[in-house]
């Protein structure tokens, strides 16, 4: 089989993702899911009574070591994007998914809305798991399946109006059982899923895509597909101010899961065993 054929296997086509990716450098517009999920992952960090000294940050977000409280949290860290981050000292390697790293090198990692345009989640946890010095952490947010469940809807009816084939437009993205799953199984210990859902108001269904745009995350599915047709959008932009038409605009979801785990090492706490609980729920209740 050829690497062509193997490649048209993928879920992501990653030459698709990297040139979405190296287009959202040229946009400059505000971006509050990228602010959300740096305070976020910021907060998750204070909570930690713990000091860090190796560190490594994934992400495509310029202003992500910005955010204050995170600078003080992190001291040094080794930053890797796929893109040349101009205010940033960072290390370019458009493939995040092999890291050119040796085992047991870090306390912490930071992976910032990167993970869920991976091929393989499994495999790429399980590498950042190798990544981690025994006792180490793993700190992901990751968009999950009910991000733009707006906009996938009403294009979908829109195409089946105007098209003779619809094709898959939005990005398909984990759901949080799944996460967890494969959270657990890629070796973790001391594993926390959770999500936060996001909605965002856009002027229209343009300024919507704009901000899409310039997080990189236009459509990098390994699907050969026409543009959308001008109609197409057309009919898609009334869809969604008809689902919303309380608000001056259009809704959108964003679903943020946040991945927590920890690399094993024996003096971590150990889940008591059932039935060992000292205290009975019934002593909270009124006799």
């Amino acid at each position: 089989m050829s690497e062509d054929q193997k490649e048209k296997k993928l879920l992501f086509d990653r030459k698709k993702l990297m040139r979405s990716r190296v287009r959202a450098m040229t946009y400059n517009i505000p971006n509050f899911i990228y602010e959300h999920t740096a305070q976020d992952l910021s907060s998750r960090l204070d909570e930690i009574n713990r000091d860090f000294k190796s560190i490594l940050i994934l992400t495509k977000n310029k202003n992500f070591i910005s955010n204050k409280l995170l600078a003080r949290q992190i001291k040094d860290p080794l930053i890797i994007s796929p893109l040349s981050l101009s205010n940033q000292k960072a290390i370019m390697i458009e493939d995040e998914e092999n890291l050119p790293f040796k085992e047991n090198s870090f306390d912490l990692i930071l992976s910032d809305l990167m993970l869920h345009a991976s091929n393989n989640l499994k495999t790429s946890l399980e590498k950042i798991h190798a990544l981690l010095k025994p006792d180490g952490l793993m700190l992901c947010s990751m968009f999950g399946s009910d991000t733009l469940r707006e906009l996938k809807g009403c294009l979908l009816r829109a195409e089946e109006q105007f098209e003779e084939k619809v094709y898959p437009r939005i990005n398909p993205f984990a759901d949080i059982k799944t996460a967890g799953d494969i959270l657990q199984s890629s070796g973790f210990k001391l594993c926390v899923v959770d999500d936060t859902t996001i909605k965002i108001t856009s002027k229209d269904v343009y300024q919507l895509i704009k901000l899409i745009r310039s997080m990189g995350e236009n459509n990098y599915i390994n699907v050969d597909k026409p543009n959308i047709s001008r109609n197409t959008w057309i009919k898609t932009s009334e869809l969604m101010k008809d689902i919303t038409p309380e608000e001056d605009g259009v809704i959108s979801t964003f679903e943020i899961l946040t991945l927590t785990g920890w690399k094993y090492h024996a003096d971590q706490p150990k889940p008591l065993k059932p039935g060992s609980a000292k205290i009975s729920l019934t002593d909270f209740f009124d006799k």
